[in-house]
């Protein structure tokens, strides 16, 4: 070998520093050989851990390094074995515990804390924080990817990362998956994958600011929308878990990068780990993948996953082949970074579906090969990625329109706005003869349904592109297809997102099957491309072609189109990508808005505290069950938060709730109140209102079997959470839940816009509402129901329901016994002893209620026809029109505190005044909730006398009303009966 052919050596000073400062080599191993005069061989040897660094002997006299018997370093043979990744086993720090089979008992550890944590999106401002609810999406297959990348903490020299990261840019993208969790990701790779277009079509774990990935950290990203959380072991080592909604049901993702062996007790951290994420992700409900470095060799945490239901994929799909991740003899980076040189499968995605939703299809490995011009040294990663696609077992209900035949006399197009056209237009005029047939387009199907189809299929096609965000198409050059005798020249469309267009043509595809030609007529599959022109030869369209110059324009839309006869083609049906062309859900966000990720962040706060209020009391983490909007997930920034923490039945509830309150003295404000039928804590923390209740519980799986055996107190605390958990299991069946949830909140944004959402004041409360919608999805088994059809169903179910009749949702619900006049509108709980939760209605609001539902039956059904506007729906009511006159209670106090308790007093007895103003033939119209002003509270019922009822009956009944219920010397009482308008009596 010429002196120009020898490879660089380290010096003996490098070596040392390797030797002493890499915590996977044993230092102890080490010997020094260094020249000594007065030694008889004129060589003198000492452990290196001893060496001084700054001492008597110069770096020049160490001649040799050896490990045990083997010289690792010699200056003259010009040997480094240390540089060359080639030392023996006794040079390595030996595993911490062997794993020799013995039994590792591990506890499933569900108490630790997951943070809620922002996602982020792209938007035209740059990477921002996804402020919009995480919507639901429906999908046949679902592609995840895991890849560690290898960060260039160690051997910074030797790695070439700058190389690499545009290597490992390239293997994300061609991978193509739909999740992708990262490991080892660094702020220099972060920061090179938010400037990738592609990476623009995903939400994504971080931020610009890297603030988790330093030096090194997860990262994950997802074409779904997803909600995260993540667990903080220690210092760098972290989990995230992701959530989104597929199909009606719940996926998790928990991205992992568990200890590896050079760590002291490797074994024992790695399943204290796991045991910490599979006791968070065994409290979700649905369905988990755990993805990611598990550092595992064999089958060492075979038991806890095994147990917990969860499989390894590539076990399942490949059980004869080894799948090494991590390969020294394969990778020449693995070999410079392995502790034993031995290949292992480090890398894994792991499958949890409990009720077999999703089904593991296929599985390989990826960035398998170096990289081009290393001489094979340098790979992308010392591990390999993982790839798998999983099929969601329960797939949809086949659509009717999959077996109508396609046709050539229609289309899904994308057609370019106006003003891009004139350019188009002008060269299709001159070189295209189909210009009077076809309007300039892009062809996504064709051919596609019969035209008598149109309005059945835009009620499936809508739902999906809601789920797809517009994108950019720049018309860059001409291309040409050559035929046999001609040739077609077309625009070619370049898209950012860059799979964007594509992947807009497959989500149609899945929903049409049946209409594929796009897709299969040539073998590189679909071609996006707009049609200018014919011409004899590709060389004749190029030489007559005039220049062209690029546009761009947004597509936020698709169109419908079709040729009747010899017309040419024209839209019929526009159905608009994301949510900007959902009239009803503009309207419905802004009545009724969901929670921002910062809300959410802030509300998670206040029950963590709460939960750790609880805990020490307690002394063990209790569980803490959400009522109400929150645990059917309706939130919205009004609403209160009510928790029942399920305690022991050997604790007092008061005494309890007692301690708790005196926990949290200082932290906010509290109100105990021990005796209301529920006893119940009341918390302001942060601006956020939250009930505690607490539930007497010994076992909380067999008491909602047996509910006969907990006490009044508890079984009213926490029968609300499991009636709740039915809707949910109900409706589930037939709409996904995230469709039922939408439903909900467009109802209770109309209810309370027509003033009619109010159990107090005789109409109906949340959870009758609740009930409502779930029982009229049960009427629709089509997954993809739109939300205006069924809320147009809504209306037209409960205008012709029979109310003699209950509606429930369970079999010994609808076994409820109706009795009039008791029960106006028998709205039923689920679980004995079933009760009707509309019995505050009353003759005067249930009449109230069944115009309103008449009133919303037939505008829905105009608004459909184009005939209306969804805002007549949601017209505000004016109460002062409704009634001719006006019963008005004022109510004053100068103490605050005093005049809360009146309005009390009056919100909870007030439908008493109603039912005996009813019993004197008056008609009440209820004004919702309690007007305020400084020190005065003003009630407001609107009434229709009948001809024989002197309104002074009416006031002296008023009077006594108040008076027999509110006796406190300092409470002022005005009452007046106003008639034609209110405007001459304000609230004074």
């Amino acid at each position: 070998m010429s002196k120009s052919q020898k490879k660089k050596m380290a010096t003996s000073r490098e070596v040392y520093h390797r030797i002493i400062w890499d915590v996977r080599l044993d230092s102890s191993a080490f010997v020094v050989g260094f020249q000594e005069r007065l030694s008889s061989t004129g060589i003198r040897e000492k452990p290196l851990a001893q060496w001084v660094t700054d001492g008597d002997i110069p770096w020049h006299r160490i001649r040799y390094i050896r490990c045990g018997d083997v010289v690792v370093w010699d200056r003259e043979q010009h040997l480094d074995l240390i540089s060359s990744g080639e030392l023996p086993a006794a040079a390595w720090k030996s595993e911490t515990r062997e794993n020799l089979g013995e039994k590792v008992v591990t506890i499933l550890d569900s108490t630790a804390i997951f943070t809620p944590r922002p996602v982020y999106k792209y938007d035209i401002q740059g990477w921002q924080v996804d402020t919009q609810k995480a919507a639901a999406v429906n999908l046949e297959t679902l592609a995840i990817a895991t890849f560690n990348v290898l960060c260039d903490l160690y051997e910074k020299e030797k790695i070439a990362t700058e190389k690499r990261l545009p290597a490992i840019i390239d293997q994300l993208r061609e991978c193509n998956a739909d999740i992708i969790a990262i490991q080892e990701a660094t702020p220099a790779l972060l920061e090179l994958l938010l400037s990738q277009n592609w990476v623009r079509n995903y939400y994504i774990s971080e931020s610009s600011t890297a603030a988790t990935v330093r030096p090194y950290g997860n990262l994950l990203l997802s074409r779904l929308p997803f909600t995260l959380v993540e667990h903080q072991f220690s210092g760098h080592k972290r989990v995230l878990v992701g959530s989104c909604e597929i199909n009606g049901r719940l996926l998790h993702i928990a991205v992992v990068h568990l200890t590896s062996d050079y760590a002291q007790n490797a074994l024992e951290k790695r399943q204290q780990q796991l045991a910490t994420i599979i006791g968070y992700l065994q409290k979700l409900p649905g369905n988990s993948l755990i993805a990611g470095d598990f550092n595992t060799r064999g089958n060492e945490q075979e038991q806890i996953l095994m147990g917990a239901g969860y499989i390894d994929i590539w076990q399942q799909l490949h059980p004869d082949a080894a799948g090494y991740t991590f390969d020294p003899q394969r990778n020449t980076l693995a070999a410079l970074m392995s502790l034993k040189g031995i290949p292992v499968r480090l890398d894994r995605i792991l499958l949890r579906s409990p009720n077999n939703d999703w089904q593991a299809q296929s599985i390989h490995l990826f960035a398998c090969e170096p990289l081009a011009g290393t001489e094979g040294k340098i790979y992308p990663s010392d591990h390999f990625g993982v790839r798998a696609v999983l099929k969601f077992a329960k797939s949809f209900p086949a659509s009717a329109l999959s077996t109508v035949r396609p046709v050539y006399q229609s289309a899904v197009v994308v057609i370019p706005p106006d003003n891009v056209l004139p350019a188009i237009q002008t060269i299709r005029q001159r070189y295209d003869a189909r210009v009077e047939r076809w309007m300039a387009h892009i062809n996504l199907l064709y051919g596609f349904l019969p035209e008598s189809y149109f309005a059945e299929a835009v009620e499936i096609i809508a739902p999906a592109l809601a789920q797809i965000q517009p994108f950019q198409i720049t018309l860059t050059d001409f291309q040409t297809f050559t035929h046999r005798k001609s040739s077609t020249a077309w625009l070619r469309p370049v898209v950012q997102p860059e799979n964007a267009l594509h992947e807009l043509q497959a989500v149609l595809e899945n929903l049409f099957p049946q209409c594929n030609e796009q897709s299969s007529k040539t073998k590189a599959g679909f071609t996006p491309h707009l049609s200018v022109g014919q011409f004899p030869s590709e060389e004749a369209a190029f030489t007559e072609l005039p220049q062209w110059h690029p546009v761009s324009f947004t597509v936020d839309s698709i169109a419908l189109i079709s040729r009747r006869g010899d017309e040419p083609f024209a839209v019929r049906y526009i159905v608009y990508l994301g949510q900007g062309g959902s009239e009803l859900g503009e309207l419905v966000k802004q009545l009724e808005p969901a929670l921002t990720p910062a809300q959410q962040l802030q509300r998670d706060t206040v029950l963590e505290v709460v939960t750790q209020g609880c805990a020490e009391c307690l002394g063990f983490q209790p569980s803490l069950e959400l009522l109400g909007s929150a645990r059917l997930g309706v939130q919205s920034p009004a609403s209160d938060l009510d928790v029942v923490c399920v305690i022991p039945t050997y604790v007092s509830g008061e005494t309890f709730l007692t301690s708790v309150q005196q926990r949290l003295q200082g932290l906010c404000r509290t109100q105990l109140i021990l005796n209301a039928q529920v006893p119940v804590l009341r918390l302001q923390l942060e601006g956020i209102s939250l009930d505690l209740l607490y539930a007497r519980i010994e076992n909380y799986q067999l008491a909602r079997k047996t509910p006969q055996n907990l006490d009044p107190t508890s079984l009213k605390a926490i029968v609300g959470c499991w009636e709740a958990d039915v809707i949910t299991e109900v409706v589930c069946q037939y709409v996904s839940l995230d469709t039922y949830r939408q439903l909900l909140r467009t109802v209770r944004a109309w209810a309370k816009a027509r003033d009619i959402y109010s159990n107090t004041w005789g109409f109906l409360g949340g959870f009758s509402w609740a009930l409502l919608c779930a029982f009229c999805c049960t009427f629709d088994k089509k997954l993809e129901t739109s939300i205006e059809k069924l809320l147009a169903n809504f209306f037209q179910i409960l205008h012709h329901h029979d109310w003699q009749r209950a509606i429930a949702l369970t079999d010994v619900g609808r076994q409820y016994q109706v009795q009039s006049p008791r029960d106006w509108l028998p709205i039923v709980t689920s679980i004995k002893p079933c009760q009707n939760t509309a019995r505050n209605v009353t003759c005067s609001t249930a009449q109230i209620l069944h115009r309103e539902f008449a009133r919303g039956a037939t505008l829905t059904q105009q608004i459909l026809a184009g005939q209306e506007k969804w805002t007549a729906l949601f017209e505000p009511i004016e109460l002062h029109q409704e009634s001719e006159i006006f019963l008005i209670l004022n109510v004053s106090n100068q103490d605050n505190h005093e005049l809360e308790k009146c309005c009390g007093i009056l919100e909870g007895y007030i439908i008493g005044l109603i039912i005996q103003l009813e019993q004197l033939g008056v008609f009440v119209r209820p004004w919702t909730g309690i007007q305020k002003m400084q020190n005065t509270a003003r009630v407001v019922l609107g009434l229709h006398l009948v001809a024989d009822c002197e309104s002074t009956t009416i006031e002296q009944l008023a009077r006594d009303f108040l008076s027999n219920r509110i006796q406190n010397s300092g409470v002022r009482i005005q009452l007046a009966i106003v008639y034609d308008s209110l405007s001459a009596y304000p609230c004074s």
